[in-house]
């Protein structure tokens, strides 16, 4: 039987108390998840970080300010980049391979460049767009009704309904025979993207 993995991530930690309220959650159900982290957060909150990586979930780079990554040069992608990577080294003790762009998006200059730099570039299956609701069970329907083996989810630890998203996926996704991992813990490496 091939194993049905579901692999949820979480952007713009750390972002106390939303994201200690998430780590309690997940504690909850016993899963695993990655975090990517903004370096600006970062430096005013790395208790909180070293609260997700004493948790064992994944820790991957989300740039510095969050800027477009098709929308400003290399030069300043790869400053975004390295200063967060210089931060999470600092506060965390490790240089992450977990890069995902902010929302999504990179030319294929920024692809080239990053996977050159040996990271593995961490994008999503499908969008459910949480922050925009209008409630937790719309977005959970939107999950649940798209889940497939494999597929990889952007939610965001500030987002107000958080919590009670997962109480709707999280039992619903296991009672379907899906196993929450890390995307660390995938074979898949390059641009990941499943489902």
């Amino acid at each position: 039987m091939t194993l049905k993995t579901f692999y949820l991530s979480f952007d713009g930690s750390p972002n106390p108390p939303a994201t200690d309220r998430l780590l309690n959650c997940l504690a909850t159900y016993g899963i695993q998840a990655t975090f990517f982290m903004e370096g600006r957060r970062l430096e005013t909150e790395a208790d909180c970080a070293r609260r997700v990586q004493a948790a064992g979930h994944d820790i991957g780079n989300h740039s510095y300010n969050h800027p477009e990554f098709d929308k400003i040069s290399i030069q300043e992608c790869i400053r975004e980049v390295a200063f967060t990577q210089a931060i999470i080294h600092k506060e965390l003790g490790f240089f992450p391979t977990l890069l995902r762009p902010p929302a999504g998006l990179l030319t294929k200059e920024v692809e080239e460049t990053f996977l050159a730099l040996g990271f593995d570039i961490v994008l999503w299956s499908y969008s459910v767009r949480d922050w925009e609701g209008p409630d937790a069970q719309s977005v959970a329907n939107r999950i649940i009704s798209q889940a497939v083996p494999g597929a990889i989810i952007a939610l965001h630890d500030k987002t107000e309904w958080l919590i009670e998203i997962l109480d709707i996926i999280v039992p619903q996704l296991k009672s379907e025979g899906f196993q929450f991992r890390k995307i660390s813990e995938s074979e898949k490496k390059g641009v990941i993207q499943f489902g």
